[in-house]
């Protein structure tokens, strides 16, 4: 019998989008390619990049949130399950849409390092499985994966700051670490144009 040990991949299974078998064989793959397990489930089309994000989303509340429990990480997927079978109930629908809202919760590190075109959602979501799986920070995996640099985050950083305390407007912090951590466009760039 398969042994599912892949925190992603047991939210998935218990909540009814996978098989034990689908995550076998995509944490199989996953060890042989190196990529994230969430990343190979998308692009063996087992699962689409919104509920990959979402699960993520669901496995960042677990960490950070005392009061989130794994019953509640399912609860959450079993809703999600439910909207994607078309059985949804309205209410359900309604919790789901306001514990997805980005509405009121901070701005994290890789939402401005997508917003500066510094690094791509892709990257973020490849990041954040693999520091939810290590126990790293966000910032320490883009890094260590050479999708960015330490002077990138340190500024993200900074910039995160001033837009938590209402200093500086999202849009000008993107606009900012793009401009300081981008590369230069060379002659080259300019005659593919």
């Amino acid at each position: 019998m398969p042994k599912v040990t892949n925190q992603l991949g047991l939210l998935l299974l218990e909540s009814g989008f996978l098989t034990d078998e689908d995550i076998e064989a995509a944490e199989k793959r996953a060890s042989s390619t190196g990529l994230p397990l969430g990343r190979m489930l998308v692009l063996s089309n087992k699962i689409d990049e919104k509920l990959l994000e979402q699960v993520l989303e669901t496995m960042i509340h677990l960490r950070d949130n005392a009061m989130f429990t794994e019953g509640d990480a399912l609860e959450v997927l079993g809703m999600l399950k439910s909207a994607k079978d078309g059985t949804i109930k309205e209410v359900d629908q309604a919790q789901l849409k306001s514990f997805f809202s980005k509405k009121g919760r901070q701005m994290r590190v890789g939402e401005l390092l997508v917003r500066s075109g510094l690094v791509t959602d892709t990257d973020v979501m490849n990041a954040v499985e693999e520091g939810l799986v290590t126990r790293r920070k966000v910032g320490h995996v883009l890094v260590s994966n050479s999708y960015t640099t330490n002077e990138a985050i340190d500024m993200a950083l900074s910039l995160l700051d001033g837009v938590r305390s209402g200093d500086v407007e999202v849009a000008e912090a993107a606009k900012n670490l793009r401009e300081a951590h981008s590369y230069p466009e060379t002659d080259e760039d300019e005659d593919d144009k």
